[in-house]
């Protein structure tokens, strides 16, 4: 179940709506969470990495460039963020995690852009400007992870409590 969960979460990539607003920083989480460590990474992150290629193949009709592998890494920071999470779920905990995670990943992916060159100068000023441009894409980064990080959370809590109590009730 914790598989599908993941898997539904990363197929949401192609679901249209605004940028950065998915439930795949949830589903990475989650998957820190609840996943064995070895399995924690590598499932998400070949999910994403086909998806990936899918929508630069099929959609946007691009090549594959090393940036992406950058994604990659930064993507797999969000689920040691999860890791964190292991054995200490509460409201507060995935609330800071939520916070954490597209936080990891906005300081990665966007020095990762400005290292490509090309976009922004190769300066402090540059790598500020770049920062700054990428703002509205992290304040959608956030607002999802916090609203999909609650559902996903809150409905598996709810339902291994509702397992547990029909099992007590059950003896």
């Amino acid at each position: 179940m914790i598989y599908l969960i993941i898997a539904l979460a990363i197929a949401a990539r192609f679901i249209p709506g605004a940028a950065n607003f998915s439930p795949v920083y949830a589903g990475l989480l989650f998957s820190g969470a609840y996943l064995k460590r070895r399995d924690s990474i590598w499932f998400p992150i070949l999910l994403l990495a086909g998806s990936d290629l899918l929508v630069n193949m099929l959609l946007y009709h691009t090549s594959f460039q090393w940036m992406q592998t950058l994604n990659w890494v930064a993507f797999a920071a969000i689920v040691m963020v999860g890791w964190w999470l292991q054995k200490r779920i509460s409201m507060r905990n995935v609330l800071i995690a939520s916070v954490a995670g597209p936080s990891v990943f906005f300081v990665i992916s966007n020095f990762g852009v400005w290292l490509a060159g090309g976009l922004y100068p190769p300066t402090f000023g540059g790598l500020t400007a770049c920062y700054a441009a990428a703002i509205p894409f992290y304040g959608n980064s956030l607002a999802s992870a916090v609203l999909f990080s609650g559902i996903l959370f809150g409905a598996y809590e709810y339902h291994l409590r509702r397992a547990q109590s029909h099992q007590m009730a059950a003896r």
